[in-house]
């Protein structure tokens, strides 16, 4: 049965694509140079421990935040191609977990240095946590983000589209994120984490714009 979809549901994913998305870019401003290399990445954390979670603990809240956009968009290529935004929220939700797991552990190992831990035993901890029986097991998660984000841009990005360009300007961002990612260069994700703020607000400015929509 068709119905109206709700002002109140629309104003909550505005809200979540505005905030979230904020926090996170904050987040990433403060957060400290990273390294491939755990000995290296260990001495970077120890000189400002405090930092390190910090820029964490804002990038866990703001993720944490951005589940409520993240349905929105999704619902947002579900209109336009039904089954790419249920491939698109399939990947996407998950994805937000494995994200949440890489924070929470960035965040105790602030804490684990900033409580007097040795060097060598945090470098001990991160590389547990480097190892494949660890973080190859996130990869999948990590990775079905970016995929997820492809299958909600595409139904949007067609011409004419009015979310055409904040879709695409969307794509850019997390493009940039996964550069970071793999290079592990934070300047990459502090710029995509920006860039899909700005994306993710014009998302929020034309939601509110719109007439409400009919949705099964």
């Amino acid at each position: 049965m068709d119905a109206t979809l709700p002002r109140s549901r629309t104003i909550v994913g505005a809200t979540s694509l505005i905030v979230g998305p904020a926090i996170m870019s904050i987040g990433d401003l403060f957060h400290p140079p990273e390294s491939m290399d755990a000995s290296a990445q260990v001495a970077i954390v120890a000189a400002a421990p405090s930092r390190w979670y910090g820029a964490h603990l804002l990038l866990l809240i703001g993720i944490l935040l951005i589940v409520p956009g993240v349905l929105t968009l999704t619902r947002l290529a579900s209109e336009r191609r039904p089954v790419a935004g249920y491939v698109a929220r399939l990947l996407m939700l998950p994805s937000l977990a494995a994200f949440s797991a890489v924070f929470v552990f960035e965040m105790v190992l602030g804490r684990f240095l900033s409580k007097g831990a040795d060097l060598r035993s945090a470098i001990t901890l991160l590389e547990a946590f480097q190892s494949a029986e660890v973080f190859l097991v996130l990869v999948p998660g990590l990775l079905a983000f970016f995929v997820g984000t492809a299958f909600f841009v595409v139904p949007l990005a067609s011409r004419g589209d009015p979310f055409r360009w904040p879709a695409i300007v969307f794509a850019v961002g997390a493009a940039l994120i996964l550069i970071e990612i793999v290079s592990a260069q934070v300047l990459f994700s502090k710029v995509g984490n920006v860039v899909i703020f700005l994306a993710s607000t014009t998302f929020a400015w034309r939601l509110l714009q719109r007439r409400p929509t009919i949705v099964n």
